[in-house]
């Protein structure tokens, strides 16, 4: 019997990138993302490739949209093998001071509640199903902020911890969880970030942050599928694949 995956996030960039390498191996695919209009091209994709898949549309930071994602994957394919917990956004970088309560609370929903609202969901049919595998999408900034960036490295942070307590509490009931910490990777999600750029903190960012290797999504999905095939030995850690930029 196929595999499942779900994955959050998988309209475009790292989430897409990973479904599409999936798509050319025999698992059958959940494609969650807010981005209908893309989010229906990756499947069409993945079908082109030969995988069997469905989209379903979700806020990951609401809950009764995380219910549902959950609940639509186990009726299309009856069960879920292995949780890409990807959905992600940046701010544009700034001082911790200037960031307003609206921009704190879109991006703490998205990354750290969404990442919350999908475990929470899906280790309950993990562990009647007799166990899984969660890979959360992480970042570099999850070790050393990138300059003015604060509030996007506090909610990475959070989704680290969250990978080492999910490794720590539930590897013995067969469930284990990987981290994957990319830097700056081509993508759209890093361009939104960028608007804010200025000789300031284009400075701040190169004397603080040592030069590195910005990753395109497909690259990074080999880190991706690297962790969900180890996931066992690599329990509650977190892969370092930031290009250079992070030396720990």
């Amino acid at each position: 019997m196929k595999k499942v995956v779900l994955i959050t996030g998988a309209a475009t960039g790292l989430g897409r990138a990973t479904v599409l390498q999936l798509a050319k191996e025999p698992y059958n695919i959940a494609v969650v993302d807010f981005n209908e209009v893309e989010g229906q091209k990756t499947v069409e994709m993945a079908k082109e490739l030969g995988a069997e898949a469905i989209f379903i549309k979700a806020d990951v930071s609401n809950e009764d949209d995380v219910k549902n994602y959950v609940a639509q994957t186990i009726e299309a394919f009856g069960k879920i093998d292995v949780f890409f917990n990807n959905a992600g956004l940046m701010v544009p970088f700034r001082l911790i001071h200037e960031y307003d309560v609206n921009e704190y609370d879109r991006i703490m929903n998205v990354n750290v509640k969404g990442a919350f609202f999908g475990v929470k969901y899906v280790i309950p049919h993990m562990l009647e199903n007799g166990g899984g595998t969660i890979v959360n999408t992480v970042s570099s900034n999850s070790y050393k902020p990138t300059a003015y960036n604060g509030v996007y490295s506090m909610t990475k942070h959070a989704v680290n911890a969250l990978t080492k307590s999910i490794g720590q509490d539930y590897q013995d009931k067969n469930i284990f969880a990987v981290g994957v910490a990319p830097n700056n990777m081509l993508t759209n999600i890093s361009a939104n970030a960028a608007v804010t750029m200025n000789e300031e903190i284009g400075k701040a960012i190169y004397v603080t942050t040592p030069p590195n290797i910005a990753a395109t999504p497909e690259e990074v999905t080999a880190a991706m599928l690297f962790a969900m095939n180890n996931s066992k030995m690599l329990n509650g850690s977190t892969i370092n694949c930031a290009g250079g930029q992070i030396y720990n």
